[in-house]
């Protein structure tokens, strides 16, 4: 398939409910904050790693997926002896027959050309595999970037609870210990990416593989269900496809919550507020360079443009901007 022609922009709103959504484990894994800001904050590796995982489960044939080209590059995988896989044991998966018969740039070549064939977040993310000692590092930017830490549209109040663990804490003990860990109790967070037709070229990227990123990030928000994640709703999805070379820029510094509680910590649903599109649909109208714009809502958000509420597709149907329903 052909690589993207034009350049892409995401906005994605998601809510995250008595969970954590992005731990730091240098800090007792506590939801990751902004300490001048106060708001919640993502990186763009939770987010990759949503989209991984998401179609890791859609399909768990590890055969199937390299025969349809979605198999996954950065996982974890155990070596013959059991240990878990290093950059170069992970390149080893890859290297047929006739590709160990290849050296230097020739063998970087075509281990490029085989992992891009078949591992989709590859083509969509790049990758950094080292190959092994006195081995070229295979290195690929990849098209589609999240802004390193995606934040909530809010000041959030990360709070401690415990509860009962399930085992006793030591041999001797008579009672089961206590287990601790952190959550949020809401946020609305804000995430903002590109696909850069420029790199496409390089990795393939193309509007098949465009168009399952977005499933993965939608669904696979709305599939997050271990322990510290379950919780997630993907809110709004809005996707602008621009003509090459151009962009609109920060669409997540264009929209705003109105209308939410004075002491904004206090949020606990998507009923206490509502997401202001003005900014966002008068930088749209003012782009000639917007081929298209598709938008994905979820009913329980409320959006406004000004003093009109009303869905998302239909404020911008009001603004004269042409916009179509993501289909996913």
């Amino acid at each position: 398939m052909s690589p993207i022609k034009n350049r892409y922009e995401i906005l994605f709103l998601y809510e995250a409910k008595d969970c954590n959504p992005n731990g730091d484990p240098l800090d007792e894994n506590r939801p990751r904050t902004d300490p001048e800001t106060g708001e919640a904050t993502i990186t763009d590796v939770r987010i990759k790693r949503t989209i991984r995982d998401f179609f890791l489960a859609s399909e768990p044939d590890v055969e199937k997926r390299i025969e349809n080209g979605t198999e996954i590059l950065i996982r974890d995988t155990l070596k013959p002896d059991g240990f878990l896989s290093q950059g170069k044991d992970r390149a080893e998966n890859f290297i047929d027959e006739a590709v160990k018969e290849k050296k230097g740039t020739e063998k970087l070549d075509a281990l490029q050309n085989s992992i891009l064939k078949k591992c989709i977040d590859a083509r969509l993310f790049g990758c950094a595999l080292p190959m092994g000692k006195n081995e070229p590092s295979l290195k690929l930017t990849g098209p589609v970037q999240f802004m390193p830490f995606n934040r909530s549209l809010h000041r959030v109040s990360p709070q401690m609870v415990q509860q009962t663990a399930a085992y006793a804490g030591s041999a001797t003990a008579t009672q089961k210990s206590f287990a601790e860990r952190w959550l949020l109790p809401y946020a609305i967070i804000g995430v903002y990416g590109v696909a850069n037709e420029n790199a496409a070229r390089t990795t393939g990227m193309s509007e098949e593989d465009l168009n399952k990123l977005l499933d993965g990030l939608w669904r696979g928000t709305a599939d997050l269900n271990t322990h510290s994640k379950i919780g997630h709703d993907p809110m709004l999805l809005v996707v602008v496809e621009n003509q090459k070379g151009f962009k609109t820029g920060a669409l997540h510094h264009r929209v705003k919550m109105t209308e939410q509680p004075e002491e904004e910590t206090t949020i606990r649903s998507a009923e206490q507020f509502c997401i202001d599109l003005s900014a966002l649909l008068d930088a749209l109208k003012q782009n000639e360079k917007v081929v298209s714009i598709r938008v994905l809502q979820n009913s329980r958000l409320r959006t406004k443009d000004g003093e009109t509420e009303a869905a998302a597709l239909d404020l911008f149907t009001k603004r004269g901007i042409s916009a179509a329903k993501l289909e996913l």
